[in-house]
């Protein structure tokens, strides 16, 4: 009897780690304090807060970079960049550890910042998580394409471009949102998920879960007919 092999899981499809909720509860905590310190003014972190090409490269206040991810200016900003931040958060953290989230992508959140300021009038400030949210998403769609390997590449590559421009193409342009964040952000994000997959692809293929099933038993692929049948008889005998 002759046997097909078939991926059917690898290291995204087994459950997250214990520890993924309190990762994200612990990051949304972070940003909520942020959020306290900036709406109230205490310790004026209203001003020290934000990020301007002045500050940080005239006056060399580089921790702006990143105290900047942790301000927004109002409520809508806020739950904007919440909405997908949260569930990024969990699922990182959940398959990927701490290390990658909220770690590096913090870090590079600020890494962003630094190359979108170079872009931006000297006095004009920039604050938000957006460019971390894409990064985010970004790094997850690039790890799920390269990780998750059950369907052929050019289904898992439109996959990831289709959900990635129903999450994060803009449906209107608004003036006061940094978009080039979101585009560095997300570039940076596809670049930490290669690095990260090439350093660990021994670890997630081993992962990969492979069944050996008869011929017989496997389910007629209508986009491949030259193959087997499900009754396990060529096409051509069947005429």
């Amino acid at each position: 009897m002759e046997f097909k092999s078939i991926n059917t899981g690898n290291w995204i499809t087994k459950k997250v780690s214990k520890g993924a909720l309190c990762s994200a509860l612990f990051s949304v905590l972070i940003i909520f304090l942020g959020i306290f310190f900036f709406w109230s003014g205490a310790l004026k972190a209203d001003e020290l807060m934000p990020a301007s090409k002045y500050f940080v490269f005239n006056e060399g206040q580089y921790w702006r970079l990143w105290t900047a991810l942790f301000a927004h200016a109002d409520i809508p900003h806020l739950f904007g960049n919440l909405l997908l931040f949260f569930p990024f958060a969990y699922y990182l953290s959940g398959y990927f550890g701490i290390y990658f989230f909220p770690l590096l992508g913090f870090i590079m959140g600020g890494v962003t910042n630094f190359f979108v300021l170079q872009m931006m009038p000297e006095k004009v400030s920039l604050i938000g998580a957006s460019g971390v949210v894409h990064w985010m998403g970004a790094a997850w769609m690039t790890l799920a394409f390269l990780i998750d390997r059950r369907e052929k590449i050019s289904k898992r590559l439109i996959k990831s471009i289709g959900i990635s421009l129903i999450l994060f193409l803009p449906d209107t342009y608004k003036p006061e949102i940094s978009y080039s964040s979101h585009l560095i952000g997300y570039g940076l994000g596809a670049l930490s998920g290669i690095f990260l997959y090439f350093i660990f692809k021994q670890r997630f293929l081993k992962a990969e879960v492979i069944e050996f099933v008869p011929v017989e038993e496997v389910e007629f692929d209508w986009q491949n007919p030259e193959e087997e049948t499900s009754s396990g008889l060529s096409d051509e005998s069947n005429y």
